[in-house]
């Protein structure tokens, strides 16, 4: 499970500038939303002060926009296990926690794995300190939104599908970039923002943007935003997203409902260490789209005279559109729709115990089922349309979800 850790700690041990000593140490840290940050240590002529490899990591993590750490690697060679000195066990302290794993390394693999709290029972950090309180979380920010607290249901906005939050009163609005651990995105479609405000009357939030794995971020990107909206008191999160069609019965402009998915991603949220105060190891996924509000769903959508068909979602990693090959061969699995989103974001809310509910824009029949090929921009003027269904489905139905939850 460490694998990946240990072999980013020897790539940048190999980098490390140690010309005095010959001792080259490399380590990687795993931050709380899966990413890893490694650093090599480097010497000069004024060794006793030389920059330690772990300090370095640190330090790039800090950089990277991460303040929690969640497991460590350090590769040294020596006849024993080589762990960090005390400068480093109480920077890598201040950053992780009592319970944090480290994996003392060499070239052949991990070695030893001992917790933080036993090489340095007695930290010394800024809770100790009555000037330096810890700064705000993403809760602590959102809990500020004057409807957030009331909110029990969030929904993810896809490509295209923002316009809902035309539809709220009462808005409030503060963008990702002042939410720790919510991610950034330069997608086109996905504003990046949290808007809480009201839809025909009942408390919401929805988050304008979302994590994608084509952007080079990991799948358990997507867990810190949904974990926040759980402490928050979020009890059910909506996923839309613009999918395209395999299945024959699915046309452009039409609105989806999931009532499963296959994740052809290559990746998951849950990969690592797991937290069970959030939820299971082995999470169950046999109704990830909670059948009793889909049934709900279908009810208003019919008295409104609104087609809502269901299907089953299929995600692949992106960013590139799939291939007729592709089409050919998911439809085969068993999937009515294709994107590049929402399946990690399930997975993380399930775990959390949220329940969860997703909707597809349909914005194009999938790759070699019509003329022509596939563009963003179509998927963007398209789900507009299926946004408008989504607005008006939703609208009628949330006072009855709010009540329900």
């Amino acid at each position: 499970m460490s694998e990946d850790l240990w072999r980013a700690a020897l790539a940048t041990r190999e980098r490390a500038y140690a010309p005095y000593s010959g001792f080259q140490v490399g380590t990687a840290l795993r931050a709380d939303d899966g990413r890893i940050f490694t650093g090599c240590n480097v010497e000069n002529a004024s060794y006793s002060q030389a920059q330690c490899s772990e300090a370095t990591a640190v330090g790039c993590l800090i950089a990277g926009g991460a303040r929690r750490l969640v497991e460590i690697c350090i590769v040294a060679v020596g006849d024993e296990p080589v762990g960090p000195c005390g400068g480093c066990r109480q920077r890598l302290w201040e950053f992780g926690a009592a319970d944090v794993p480290l994996h003392l390394a060499d070239l052949g693999g991990i070695r030893r794995t001992f917790r933080l709290g036993e090489l340095l029972p007695f930290a010394f950090g800024p809770h100790n300190l009555a000037t330096s309180p810890a700064p705000p979380s993403a809760v602590d920010r959102l809990a500020r939104l004057q409807l957030a607290r009331e909110a029990r249901t969030a929904i993810v906005l896809g490509s295209g599908l923002g316009g809902l939050v035309d539809a709220m009163t009462d808005t409030e609005t503060i963008p990702y970039a002042e939410l720790p651990g919510f991610p950034s995105t330069d997608v086109q479609g996905h504003a990046g923002e949290v808007v809480a405000g009201r839809l025909n009357g009942v408390p919401l939030l929805c988050l304008k943007g979302r994590a994608h794995l084509y952007e080079g971020l990991p799948a358990a990107a997507v867990n810190p935003p949904i974990r926040a909206l759980k402490a928050l008191g979020i009890r059910l999160l909506v996923l839309t997203n613009a999918a395209g069609a395999i299945a024959d019965r699915f046309e452009a402009g039409d609105l989806v409902l999931l009532a499963d998915h296959i994740n052809a991603l290559g990746a998951n949220p849950l990969v690592g260490p797991n937290d069970p105060t959030v939820g299971p190891r082995f999470p169950d996924l046999s109704d990830v789209y909670d059948a009793k509000l889909r049934g709900r769903l279908r009810t208003v959508a019919a008295a409104d005279g609104i087609g809502l068909g269901e299907g089953v979602y299929l995600a692949t990693l992106g960013p590139s559109f799939e291939t007729p090959a592709e089409t050919r061969a998911f439809k085969v699995l068993g999937a009515d729709l294709v994107g590049m989103s929402t399946v990690p974001e399930a997975i993380a809310a399930r775990h959390a115990g949220l329940k969860v509910l997703g909707f597809s824009a349909v914005t194009n029949k999938a790759a070699g089922l019509k003329q022509g090929g596939l563009s963003h921009d179509e998927t963007l003027a398209v789900g507009a349309i299926a946004g408008e269904k989504l607005k008006a489905v939703l609208t009628r139905a949330l006072p009855e979800l709010h009540h329900e939850l």
